[in-house]
């Protein structure tokens, strides 16, 4: 009897033991969900959130929810420089980010940054989607961050607390910029007197006249409310801002190449869609910007501005990696 009821023991214990093994391996088999942290510095009412927010709707249908995208807008995870950073660690996944901040990782970027070197954005995609911005890009990885896809962001122009309508205009104006060596031998060369200075100081500045102007997209210039301290836009045009979805080489390489191919695709097709949500938020920021009273001064012709530029170009391309090589490229293509 005591043989029996130990026997009868033992098979139950044999059938618990397998039917918690199976458990377990169950669970081990169950695939861990892939976390996306994508990051930028704009406020969430700018069209960066509007291509994350694109980014993660894509990619999540995509892989049927086997990647979780998480967005963290308005600087969240820190300024374009600490983000490139983590991107490098692996700290953080992906990020908006532009080639100004990249120049200081990757310092061939730094060509692009050269004053009216394009005419108009189709010339401007053209050139960074050939082989001169695709050789670029693939230096990128060296330092550690993969680009993604370029979106489309139009050029930079000038906003001041007085017209500006020809060079003659900006000479001697205290002119803010960001603290890039391609901006202030451009303003330099404009006759004015650039300024770097932290992009938080200058609502403050510009309406103490610290400085006199500054320069961005239409759009930041409206969601910052610059506006209000400095009434004047002219359409200079003077550079390109090259924008792109970035992603940690770090984190990409430890991926299936399933999820890679997926985040490559849905990155492209978020920047198209946001090269939209810009157009539309660029119209509208016209209009407003009108009823609040601003003067807009559309300049036809920027040639005077150019010819002024041009002279910049060899000093800075010669204190940039094969920079005379990638002018050349760029203005040959």
């Amino acid at each position: 009897m005591r043989l029996r009821r130990g026997f009868r023991f033992a098979v139950l214990g044999i059938i618990l033991a397998m039917i918690l093994s199976m458990g377990v391996g169950t669970l081990q088999a169950a695939p861990k969900k892939i976390v996306i942290k994508i990051t930028h510095v704009m406020d969430p009412s700018h069209h960066y959130q509007a291509g994350a927010l694109k980014f993660k709707e894509l990619i999540e249908k995509r892989t049927n929810n086997r990647v979780e995208v998480q967005i963290y807008p308005a600087a969240q995870l820190g300024s374009e420089r600490a983000v490139l950073e983590g991107l490098q660690m692996g700290t953080i996944e992906m990020g908006i980010i532009t080639s100004g901040a990249l120049s200081g990782f990757v310092p061939e970027f730094a060509i692009l940054d050269l004053g009216y070197l394009f005419k108009d954005n189709k010339q401007a995609v053209e050139v960074l989607n050939g082989p001169v911005g695709r050789a670029l890009v693939d230096k990128m990885k060296d330092a550690g961050i993969r680009g993604l896809a370029l979106i489309d962001c139009g050029f930079r122009s000038v906003y001041a607390r007085r017209p500006v309508k020809t060079p003659a205009d900006l000479k001697g104006m205290k002119i803010r910029t960001m603290e890039n060596p391609a901006h202030l031998a451009l303003f330099k060369a404009l006759g004015a007197s650039p300024l770097p200075m932290a992009w938080g100081e200058l609502y403050t500045a510009l309406q103490q006249g610290v400085v006199d102007g500054a320069e961005n997209v239409i759009d930041v210039y409206y969601s910052s409310k610059h506006y209000e301290v400095a009434k004047y836009y002219s359409t200079t045009n003077h550079v390109y801002l090259v924008v792109m979805f970035m992603v940690s080489e770090r984190f990409f390489q430890g991926l299936p190449k399933d999820i890679q191919n997926a985040i490559e695709e849905c990155a492209k097709e978020a920047a198209e869609y946001e090269h939209t949500v810009f157009v539309k938020n660029e119209q509208e920021a016209y209009k407003k910007l009108r009823s609040a009273g601003v003067t807009i001064t559309e300049i036809k012709d920027v040639t005077p501005f150019q010819e002024l530029a041009k002279k910049s170009w060899m000093d800075v391309a010669k204190a940039i990696p094969n920079g005379i090589e990638n002018l050349r490229a760029i203005l040959k293509e």
